[in-house]
């Protein structure tokens, strides 16, 4: 998940048109408004009084004849505290400064966390999203689903790194995540995740 501090976007913002070009949707298309997936978006309530957060709307899932967008129940459910039906937009909030942008689903469900996943699931809205499932930078991916093997070749598209490769490192690996409690702001904690594949980066 990413935050980006309320009080510095238009800071951010000026700096970036002063001394950079501006990215257009060409050149940076997981950070903008996108119909394929594994690009940027999140909850629209993500946001505290001096943050807002975002991540990554990652694969079609297709459900009782349903389409869903997967994603992560800390950028889909605020961390088990969002209520059925809320917005999910794309761009995400971090990406359009912190305010809505398209909305394309309704959170419908995730599991707790605490369960050895950080998983959920929205609703997409009709003709929101590519129905086919496309994920930039990486197609349509295919329905045969492999079993995850030390040194198998793999690929991911996310709203911060874009689309990258690696090899599968280890498997059943236990790995420890720190959380804040809300978007920014509030305790952290941290949930452990056993059974876990690793990824080594090309």
């Amino acid at each position: 998940m990413i935050k980006i501090k309320i009080s510095w976007v238009a800071f951010i913002f000026t700096t970036v048109f002063v001394c950079a070009p501006l990215l257009t949707h060409a050149q940076n298309p997981y950070q903008t408004r996108n119909h394929h997936l594994g690009v940027s978006g999140g909850n629209v309530k993500d946001i505290t009084q001096s943050f807002c957060c975002s991540g990554t709307l990652g694969s079609l899932v297709i459900a009782g004849g349903m389409q869903y967008v997967l994603s992560n129940n800390h950028v889909l459910a605020r961390q088990d505290r969002a209520n059925t039906g809320e917005n999910i937009s794309q761009p995400g909030l971090i990406d359009n400064g912190c305010q809505p942008a398209a909305i394309v689903a309704d959170y419908t469900a995730a599991v707790p966390l605490g369960n050895n996943v950080d998983c959920a699931l929205a609703g997409l809205r009709s003709g929101k999203m590519d129905s086919t499932g496309f994920i930039e930078g990486i197609g349509t991916i295919s329905s045969n689903v492999k079993a995850p093997a030390i040194g198998l070749a793999v690929e991911k598209s996310g709203r911060t790194t874009g689309t990258t490769t690696g090899t599968i490192g280890s498997i059943h690996t236990s790995v420890n995540v720190q959380y804040q409690i809300r978007c920014g702001s509030g305790r952290t904690y941290t949930l452990s995740y056993a059974d876990q594949v690793v990824i080594n980066s090309n």
